[in-house]
Order: C-alpha cells, then structure tokens, then sequence
C-alpha cells in the first residue's frame, strides 16, 4: 500500500474533475491517504515537513507553483526521507508542469500514480545570509521580483493570466536597473541589469521561455542575463520569448554554471523563486546535492 499525502491550496477552487480524481485516491483500497489544506502562506512547507517525518511514500501537490515551491521547501527542510512528488496542477501559470513538458492527463494520473512513472530533477539552492531557500524550475534577481511584488498587490482584485502582462507593464514604468556583480563558471560581469535568471527548468512568468537550453536533470544552472533591455526591446522580442527562441539581442547573454554569486553594486534588487518573493538580491545559487521524482503523466 502506497503512503500517499494530498496537500491542497485551499484558496484556489478545484474543478469537478479534480474532485473527483482526489476523492478516488482517498478511497483506494491501494493508497493509505491523509489530506491537508492550506490555510495560510508557509502552511504548505509545515505539511511536507510532517509529510517527510512520517514517512509517506508521496506527497500529491494540487495548487500552483507558489504550492509546488513551497512543498519542495518542506521536503528540503525535512530530513533524511524523501517523498516522490506528483502534481496536479491548479495555479494560474503553472510554469513548473510545462518546463517538464508534462501532459497532466487527468484521466491517466491515477494508474501512474500505481505505475510508479517518474522523472528524477534537479533542485536548485540559494543562500543568502544564514539562510537557505529551494526552487524546481527559475529564480531571477532584478525585474523578476519586481513583477512579482506587483502581483501579490494585484491578488486582492486581479487574478489570471491579464494579471501577470498587467504587472510586467506596471513593472517596467519607473523602474531602476541596478547594477549587480555576476561570477559564475568562467564567467564574471558587472554593470546594469534588466534581470538575471537562474535557471533549472526553461519556462517562467505565464509562458515565457527565459532559458531555451535549461534542462531539469543535468546537474546544472542555465543563467540569462538581460542588461540594458526596455520595455520596447520586451515587446520586440515577446514573440521569441514565447516560442522558446533565443533573444539575439547585445544585452542578452546565456550560460551554463555549476554555481551563481550575485552581488549588489549599486541600486536595489530583490528575487523571485518560482514565483515566490525573496526581499534578497545578494545570493549564492547552486544545484542541491538532493533530487526530487516528480510523477510523469
């Protein structure tokens, strides 16, 4: 029997379909089920932990990346015992879902959950200050957080996907470019910055293709550097990004790294992981030795 926890965002309504999946995991006579439903931010993190210090085979996330970062969080925070990971995803981007290129058919979701069909990834790791921070698919420093800082003040009386084009405009009236330092494997910079990404899976904000050449499992961070880029070089390139064509652009470089030191020179810069805000733009990024399985479906 499979020891399986569902941890819910409770903000966000389920789809009749969705109900009915999770109530047929909860009266499988093949899966020994517990359910959790947030309440509040951080809630997610405290139910992996408990999650990963009662042993339970895998841990079923149903919300969106802010649920499926924070999840991830907890199963870092929480010992020795890893639980594999499956996603139904319920969120407003999703981004996660599409950089693994999962189909996340409903209808096959519980016999692969049976089926054991998984997908072993990457988990990246920031340190900042005496802290630590996990994310699966991008973190930026730069424009990035700005966006989403934006977006949590838009939650109160916008959602969807006009929400997220809403709050990169907004974000792109009045801001100021910091300048950062950048060193990675053979590779330093210092100047302006519009963004820099960190990349473990491709695909962030809604759709945007930030990192055509990131892949989940090669034991590596994809960088892209956008420095004195405009709001007219975004709306130019808005296509390309969407379709997961490189920016040819002077001001847009990609690299790969085994690590990331992000220094601020000048200016003020915070970070985005995931989608979740970080007030931070003084890092250390690298891959974590720790993997995550993620349900392939």
């Amino acid at each position: 029997m499979i020891k399986v926890a569902i941890i819910i965002n409770a903000y966000r309504k389920q789809s009749e379909q969705v109900n009915k999946l999770l109530q047929k995991c909860i009266k499988s006579v093949e899966m020994d089920t517990i359910v959790y439903k947030t309440q509040g931010q951080k809630d997610a993190i405290n139910f992996a932990i408990e999650c990963c210090e009662n042993k339970m085979d895998v841990i079923i996330a149903v919300g969106g990346d802010g649920t499926v970062n924070e999840i991830v969080n907890g199963i870092m925070l929480g010992g020795n015992h890893i639980p594999r990971l499956a996603i139904i995803p319920n969120g407003t981007g999703n981004d996660f879902v599409r950089s693994m290129y999962l189909n996340c058919d409903l209808t096959k979701f519980y016999d692969a959950l049976l089926a054991g069909d998984y997908r072993t990834v990457d988990i990246g790791q920031i340190d900042y200050e005496d802290q630590k921070r996990y994310f699966m698919n991008v973190g930026d420093v730069g424009f990035g957080g700005k966006v989403v800082q934006v977006l949590d003040k838009q939650r109160s009386y916008m959602g969807g996907k006009a929400s997220y084009a809403l709050a990169i405009l907004k974000s792109f009236i009045g801001y100021r470019r910091p300048v950062l330092q950048i060193v990675g494997d053979n590779f330093q910079y210092e100047g302006i910055v519009l963004l820099v990404a960190f990349c473990n899976g491709p695909i962030f904000g809604d759709g945007i293709v930030i990192n055509p050449f990131a892949k989940m499992n090669d034991g590596k961070l994809s960088v892209t550097l956008f420095g004195k880029v405009s709001l007219l070089d975004y709306i130019r390139n808005l296509k390309s990004l969407k379709s997961g064509k490189a920016i040819d652009h002077p001001e847009a470089t990609y690299f790969e790294t085994s690590y990331l030191e992000i220094k601020i020179i000048h200016g003020k810069a915070v970070t985005e992981t995931d989608g979740e805000y970080l007030p931070n733009g003084n890092l250390k990024v690298s891959i974590a030795k720790t993997k995550i399985d993620v349900l392939f479906y």
